[in-house]
């Protein structure tokens, strides 16, 4: 007895949208730790990949470590997003505790992606974004022992209605049931 409108936030968009009520749940890469903010369970969980401009040196790499990031500069998210997330996405240091340069900011995933391939920066990414996302000017490289990227439903946490929860319950039901 719902119904159900999909609409394709842009970065920018998203927790703007779900504070205002512009959606009920929106789809989300986590950690979100937002006050207001209330999340489901992680529905999809993929290796995490390096965007960067097809002609880097990294472009022709099987893999990389997370410390690599050290010696590229990283494109960044949208301040409107959680610090959660943005520390999550593009980190200023690597785990070892060393600088990561700090570039441009993108509004858009194809902004995002077209400042890579200009050769502006790099950007971590899931594994989806090799399938949805091919381009010429574009690599993608596995960062082998970076966390994984995780998925899930993110609302307010007012607006936590039956829908909601059972809206929630039945994404998790029909992703468990593909695995």
């Amino acid at each position: 007895d719902c119904d159900v409108r999909i609409r394709e936030a842009q970065l920018a968009e998203l927790m703007p949208w779900l504070r205002d009520g512009e959606v009920d749940l929106a789809l989300a890469t986590f950690p979100v730790h937002e006050p207001g903010i209330d999340s489901g369970p992680v529905l999809v969980s993929e290796a995490r990949f390096l965007a960067v401009p097809a002609g880097h040196a990294f472009a022709g790499l099987d893999s990389l470590s997370v410390e690599d990031l050290a010696t590229v500069t990283m494109l960044q998210l949208p301040d409107t997003l959680p610090e959660s997330l943005r520390a999550d996405r593009t980190p200023v240091t690597t785990p070892a505790g060393h600088l990561i340069r700090t570039g441009r900011t993108a509004a858009t995933f194809q902004e995002m992606l077209t400042l890579v391939g200009a050769g502006h920066g790099v950007f971590p990414v899931g594994a989806n974004v090799r399938r949805y996302y091919a381009r010429p000017d574009v690599a993608y490289v596995h960062l082998h022992d970076a966390p994984p990227l995780q998925w899930g439903l993110l609302w307010r946490t007012d607006n936590a209605t039956a829908r909601v929860h059972a809206f929630g319950a039945a994404a998790h039901d029909l992703v468990s049931a593909h695995r």
